[in-house]
């Protein structure tokens, strides 16, 4: 029950998630999927699905280390992105394995993890349950969590890695706002950031509901856009026959 992204461009990294833990007629829960970190040399972001015990022993062990004067390890002191990973797997896999799930890794939590160390490149990872991670590809730089087919198309068709950073991240609400349109179990508010290549900081940091006015007008348009462009699309034969 989630949907997050994490798109990778020449330009810099977009992240957006949605906050939806539980789904029903008449009930509903949240809780943010998001963990940012922007302090001196680096900026970080961490998205999550899946077991939402693990989720929070992660990110709550991902801040008290932050918070330590001294500890063994934390995100400062990591020396670059593979070593993030393996840091936050590390946290995921033990938990999962305290928890004795860690033989079902379908009851575990995955994890998309970006961002920028100073003088390194911008990184995106995928983390498994299990704790290992692999990059993001070349051909198609984007990775997805959660709820991941209704959104994909869009995504598929439209991320590169040459693309702005702005149409990037439109093409993510966009993914967002075809998912939500058929799947109940995603839903606002969807959480957005854009990380500009070098800034080593959070370029921005939206909060989004339904009636937000941007991504109201992004939604409309959208389909109003492929409404137009389904009339012109070509005609069969049989139709232009006269009776």
């Amino acid at each position: 029950m989630t949907y997050c992204i994490g798109l990778k461009t020449n330009e810099g990294l977009v992240f957006a998630s949605d906050s939806r833990t539980n789904a029903g007629l008449d009930n509903y829960s949240t809780y943010k999927k998001m963990f940012s970190f922007a302090v001196g040399d680096r900026c970080v972001v961490i998205l999550t699905s899946g077991n939402l015990s693990t989720s929070q022993h992660v990110f709550k062990t991902i801040q008290k280390d932050v918070d330590a004067k001294n500890p063994l390890i934390s995100l400062n002191t990591c020396n670059n992105f593979d070593e993030i990973a393996d840091y936050i797997g590390n946290i995921s896999q033990k938990k999962s394995q305290s928890d004795g799930i860690s033989i079902n890794t379908h009851l575990g939590s995955n994890f998309i993890v970006g961002g920028q160390i100073k003088g390194q490149e911008p990184e995106l990872k995928m983390i498994y349950p299990v704790g290992n991670h692999i990059n993001v590809s070349e051909i198609k730089p984007f990775f997805q969590l959660g709820e991941i087919k209704y959104g994909k198309p869009i995504l598929d068709r439209l991320i590169r890695k040459e693309i702005s950073l702005g149409d990037a991240a439109r093409c993510a609400l966009v993914s967002f706002d075809s998912t939500m349109k058929s799947d109940l179990s995603v839903g606002p508010p969807i959480d957005l950031v854009i990380y500009k290549k070098d800034t080593l900081d959070i370029s921005q940091n939206d909060r989004l509901q339904f009636k937000t006015p941007f991504f109201a007008d992004l939604s409309k348009k959208w389909s109003e856009g492929l409404g137009n462009l389904f009339g012109t699309l070509p005609k069969f034969d049989w139709e232009n026959e006269s009776d």
